[in-house]
């Protein structure tokens, strides 16, 4: 990512860690063994399929495993498949949006309120201890809309998210407590 945000250069997917390859060893090739194309060749058919409007793409960046952090829309601007060191990868260069952020791909933004961003799940994992609040279980839980989201509750607060475990989130199901 640049210093000001506005542009991004992303390294394609490497092929699949197996049988001891080092996937960083190993040019990221634009079809799979079966001939289809990788979600690599998938992307750089987009920037050429799009000349006039770029494709808009929702950027995700890793905070740890498991845990994603929403950088918005970016526009693919266009891509290499070059040398890097000894291997073949695609190199995919975004810009920062200027659309509008309420439309993602014909849904509405409010569809999004349902997910709890990974900044939100952090912080609750932390003060809630890790543990279901209502009987302290550490295993099978669950992040929880306090006020439900089919009531017009969001995930976008941690003050409307807890933690509860499978049993006690399956129970509580969209009431109110």
């Amino acid at each position: 990512m640049s210093e000001d945000g506005n542009e991004l250069i992303y390294e394609g997917h490497d092929v699949r860690r197996e049988s001891g390859t080092d996937p960083k060893s190993v040019d990221q090739p634009w079809t799979l063994p079966s001939g289809e194309p990788t979600e690599n060749a998938k992307f750089a058919g987009a920037v050429e399929l799009h000349k006039t409007s770029k494709p808009l793409v929702r950027v995700y960046e890793k905070l740890r495993p498991g845990i994603w952090s929403d950088k918005g829309l970016f526009e693919l601007v266009g891509y290499e498949h070059k040398d890097v060191g000894t291997r073949k990868v695609f190199k995919f260069r975004m810009g920062i949006s200027d659309a509008p952020d309420d439309i993602v791909q014909g849904r509405q933004v409010d569809e999004f309120k349902r997910v709890i961003p990974a900044w939100v799940k952090q912080v609750v994992y932390k003060r809630d201890k890790g543990r279901c609040v209502l009987c302290g279980a550490q295993d099978k839980l669950h992040f929880d809309h306090d006020l439900p989201f089919s009531k017009g509750g969001t995930g976008l607060t941690p003050e409307n998210v807890r933690i509860l475990c499978a049993r006690h989130n399956l129970q509580k199901g969209a009431k109110i407590e």
